[in-house]
């Protein structure tokens, strides 16, 4: 009876055999694929990393970086008030002016009126102040330039000339020297490097810049502009000028020709416009405004946009040499024998300077 159960039991080993191999082989290739799949996956994810634009955030800085660093060159007062012989200039919270009441000497008052002090003994012109040292013209010894510490102390003489409209601007002095028919020198801050710039008879010298505009005298008046270094000596306009103020791409004049009215011109030449209609001396622009004295009405102080809009009068005084100073007017009244008054740019606190 045992006997025939042995090939029963071999028939059913190998069945067994069989399903295990088919079951092992089916789940090994799913597996086996499965992983593959997974290899794939994960070599495939390196790639993507490089795509990350970090080359572009750092020309953004780079560029910004650019943009900011264009400093100012360091500048003793503005053109408006030396083209009307720089009587007041401001340095932070103190006004440097002259004091004609005391010999044409140089004050300094803080803002705020406070603080006032005497700073020399010398008849003062073309006051600017850089850093902690004022230059200026001294007109009792042969006008000659000097300078002298904001504290009175240390003072010197810079050059031997004549020396007219003057402005410090970066480590120079440029100036019209009188007793070389007006032609225009430079000459270092500390009284070194002196050279002539060029050949013509020069007045209301505006240094901006590269450039230094001025009228020609021996061009019938015409605003002429050069090089700070002599080169590139160019015509601007074919007009009487006087008082120019050279402020961003405009220069601003009086034009004898167009009965003083005030006229403005690209710095190019170009787009000349009329401002006014008043017979205007003594310009002097600031910001958006244009102070002038107009001889139709006794010299009075008045302003005007730089659009020609807004036109108000400022005093009633026979006003000459307006400097604009903050929010203050410093001017000569010659209703009061040549007298330093000062007086708000909206018309109020006039009051003597000195």
């Amino acid at each position: 009876m045992k006997k025939p159960l042995k090939p029963l039991l071999w028939v059913l080993i190998l069945a067994m055999s069989i399903l295990l191999v088919a079951v092992f082989s089916s789940g090994g290739c799913r597996r086996v694929e499965e992983v593959v799949e997974e290899e794939e996956v994960v070599v495939e994810e390196p790639a993507e990393e490089p795509v990350e634009p970090v080359e572009e955030e750092i020309v953004v800085e780079e560029s910004e970086e650019e943009v900011v660093i264009e400093p100012e060159e360091p500048r003793g007062n503005s053109v408006g008030n030396i083209v009307n012989d720089g009587i007041a200039a401001q340095k932070g919270d103190w006004i440097y002016y002259q004091n004609h009441n005391d010999g044409d000497r140089i004050y300094k008052i803080r803002t705020d009126g406070s603080g006032r002090e005497r700073i020399n003994d010398d008849w003062s012109w073309y006051i600017n102040v850089v850093g902690d040292w004022i230059y200026y013209a001294k007109s009792d010894d042969g006008w000659e330039i000097y300078k002298i510490r904001t504290d009175g102390s240390s003072r010197e003489r810079i050059n031997d000339d004549h020396s007219f409209f003057i402005n410090v601007v970066g480590g120079w002095i440029y100036y019209v020297n009188l007793e070389d028919v007006n032609r225009i020198y430079k000459i270092r801050t500390d009284g070194s490097g002196r050279e002539k710039i060029n050949d013509d008879d020069s007045w209301y010298i505006n240094v901006v810049g590269d450039w230094i505009y001025y009228v020609n005298s021996d061009d019938g008046y015409r605003i002429y502009k050069i090089r700070t270094d002599g080169s590139r000596r160019e015509k601007i306009n074919d007009d009487d000028s006087f008082f120019i103020n050279v402020v961003g791409d405009w220069i601003y004049y009086a034009n004898s020709d167009d009965g003083g009215r005030i006229n403005k011109i690209k710095t190019d030449g170009s787009s000349r416009e009329r401002i006014n209609d008043d017979s205007s001396y003594h310009i002097n622009v600031v910001g958006d405004w244009i102070y002038y004295a107009n001889s139709d009405d006794g010299w009075k102080i008045y302003k005007i946009r730089t659009d020609g809009s807004s036109r108000e009068r400022i005093n009633d005084d026979y006003s000459y040499h307006i400097n604009v100073v903050g929010d203050w007017i410093y001017y000569v009244n010659l209703d009061d024998g040549g007298r330093i008054y000062k007086i708000r740019t909206d018309g109020s606190s006039q009051q003597p300077a000195d």
